[in-house]
């Protein structure tokens, strides 16, 4: 078992189960197998065996929401848009360098002087009348030392970029509402795959009871000599074809499970038991206002929104650059040079400045109105992309809202479809047992009930999923 994991997950489960709705999770239960799993690893599968978690949908959904790599990877872009802010507004803060170096001069520098200059020692070392002086300078060891500071007093596109910079981070926080929309759509599809495969699963289960009784049925009246041979074969062989079904169906539910688990951030080797039924969570939901809907709440819109307004401010960014900026600044410095090491007699020379600098851009080549042609650019793809965003939201919530009022009316028929059958079945059974039906009839009375009661899982099924797209397209459900 992996003893990390499973202390972070119960974290995260006490943290969930603190909440008044999810009270009905049995917290006593997941610590006996996580307990039983640490100290007793030979009695792990029994003690998984018994305890098992019991999950409902909105603990799924809180697992998800709090570990879910998604959501996790969409957060740290909040936090790095956060950074880059702070990054920004750095920029207003001073900037200060100090800049040390050490020359050896192994030429030294010279200077040059005229002939007729008036400079002590000129007039000599030339070649020819027109000729000046040339005289070393310096020494052999050369110092230097210094310290820049420097404060924007006004810069028009820093401001601008802080502005922006403060809509990048609202970007960010709708991306991850985007993550946790498309997670928490997911989840609830994954926990409605896992239900649907659990409740086929036991009526796969009960057909099979079904044709087990009718099988033995069957044997007590042959050996009575009240049916033939054939229908003792004919009932063995429903019961065979019924056994393949079933492992398929077992298949599924661990399939679903397992997905569900991924998605939920549940521990693998954790045992679950779905707490809710379709049939619940069916008739927990309501759609008498679902036709009065809006799509202006989708988190995809909306981060398209934040988007625009980012655009705009970018043209501003572009469009500061036209403006001067000023900056103070303090210099201070210090240099001495020498022949020899002993540094404690180098005579040093100090000199600090102060000032203002403005810096007045003329001409770039055209470059700042090509940026801000760009940025208007961007801003106009970004207002087409929500312009035809908003219509393919509108047509897709119709279609869900559509498919809701379809399997919603389409599940009234299958439950009259289910008492019909379980009718029919009832009837063709007695019929049999007196003699007066044939086995032909009971099996296909059987088999007409295991296909209503499979109808109307998958109707049910099909309108949580309708509803889940819905939510998702709207954006009418918290996720957090």
């Amino acid at each position: 078992m992996n003893t990390v994991r499973y202390a972070n997950f119960l974290r995260r489960y006490k943290h969930i189960c603190s909440h008044p709705e999810n009270k009905h999770v049995t917290l006593t239960a997941l610590a006996m197998v996580l307990f039983a799993g640490f100290l007793f690893p030979a009695n792990t599968a029994k003690a998984q065996a018994i305890d098992n978690l019991e999950l409902t949908l909105e603990v799924a959904l809180k697992s998800a929401m709090e570990g879910n790599p998604d959501v996790l990877v969409s957060a740290l872009e909040v936090q790095r848009a956060q950074s880059q802010l702070k990054a920004v507004k750095g920029n207003f803060l001073p900037q200060v360098s100090v800049d040390g170096q050490y020359a050896r001069n192994l030429k030294r520098p010279v200077f040059f002087l005229p002939a007729d200059s008036n400079f002590p020692g000129a007039g000599g070392g030339g070649t020819g009348p027109d000729e000046g002086t040339v005289i070393e300078a310096g020494f052999d060891n050369s110092y230097q030392l210094a310290a820049q500071a420097t404060l924007p007093l006004y810069n028009r596109q820093l401001i601008t970029s802080a502005k922006a910079a403060r809509t990048a981070i609202n970007i960010s926080e709708r991306g991850q509402d985007i993550s946790k929309n498309e997670i928490a759509t997911q989840v609830r599809k994954a926990y409605y795959d896992a239900l649907l495969a659990k409740e086929s699963l036991e009526v796969l289960g009960r057909s099979l009871e079904n044709a087990q009784q009718n099988f033995t049925n069957t044997q007590n009246q042959f050996a009575q000599q009240l049916v033939p041979q054939y229908d003792v074969i004919r009932a063995e062989v429903q019961v065979e074809n019924l056994r393949p079904d079933l492992l398929q169906g077992e298949n599924d539910y661990e399939a679903a499970i397992s997905n569900l688990k991924l998605l939920a951030n549940i521990p693998d080797e954790l045992p679950v038991v779905l707490a809710q039924s379709l049939q619940q969570l069916m008739e927990s939901t309501g759609t008498e206002l679902l036709a009065q809907y809006t799509v202006e709440n989708n988190p995809n819109l909306l981060q398209l929104g934040a988007q625009a307004v980012y655009q705009q401010e970018q043209i501003q960014v572009q469009q500061a650059s036209y403006f001067p900026t000023i900056a103070a600044f303090a210099n201070y410095g210090t240099q001495s040079q020498s022949n020899n090491f002993r540094f404690s007699d180098y005579f040093w020379v100090n000199t600090s400045s102060v000032g203002l600098q403005l810096n007045i851009p003329v001409f770039q080549g055209l470059t700042r109105m090509r940026s801000v042609e760009q940025a208007r650019i961007d801003l106009k793809q970004t207002e087409i992309q929500r312009e035809y965003l908003v219509r393919s939201l509108n047509v897709q919530a119709r279609n869900a809202l559509n498919r809701i009022q379809r399997t919603r009316a389409a599940m009234e028929a299958q439950r009259r479809n289910i008492a019909q059958a379980q009718k029919g079945f009832e009837i063709a059974q007695i019929s049999y047992r007196s003699g007066y039906g044939t086995l032909i009839e009971a099996n296909d009375a059987e088999l007409a009930l295991t296909q209503a009661r499979l109808g109307y899982l998958q109707v049910v099924y099909e309108y949580l999923n309708a509803l889940a797209d819905f939510e998702q397209l709207t954006g009418n459900k918290s996720n957090n």
